[in-house]
């Protein structure tokens, strides 16, 4: 089933929703710099949108979207072990684990948001085109709802951190 192309859920929105992932996560993980962590954190929750060829990464690499379906591979929980193992072999050590985790924690809450679209994803593509979806609809009202109230939970977050 092809998707309409305005079926993706906002840039901000996912950038948003991987910025307030990765300042959970900080205290937890202790990154030497956080900056650097939330930074990968946001382009991972950018990354699974690459197969749209009007997204904001999408645009720069369109020859992805002619290959892939939208929210087919690079929205599945494949793609995110993929990008792990792919970023532990080539920096080629354990040691900078934290900051590829911040990447797949913004990658994952990317597929996590988008399977609350009623679009959803597909996360076992491309074994399986099961696809689990929920109740909002992208660029509409809920989505601006949610966008605000993460928003503010992340600024609340960010001036809660010691």
């Amino acid at each position: 089933m092809l998707l309409h192309l305005n079926s993706k859920m906002m840039f901000r929105t996912h950038i948003t929703i991987g910025f307030l992932a990765g300042l959970l996560m900080l205290p937890m993980l202790t990154p030497l710099n956080p900056v650097l962590f939330i930074f990968l954190a946001l382009v991972g929750s950018a990354m699974p949108d690459i197969d749209h060829p009007e997204s904001e990464i999408g645009r720069k690499v369109k020859i992805v979207a002619f290959l892939f379906e939208h929210r087919g591979f690079f929205h599945s929980l494949f793609a995110t072990l993929l990008f792990y193992l792919l970023f532990i072999y080539y920096l080629g050590s354990l040691r900078y684990g934290v900051y590829v985790f911040a990447f797949v924690i913004g990658y994952f809450s990317h597929i996590l948001s988008d399977s609350l679209t009623r679009e959803g994803i597909m996360p076992f593509h491309p074994l399986s085109k099961f696809r689990v979806h929920g109740f909002i609809r992208t660029g509409k009202g809920f989505e601006y709802v949610l966008l605000i109230v993460v928003f503010m939970l992340s600024m609340w977050r960010l001036f809660t951190l010691n």
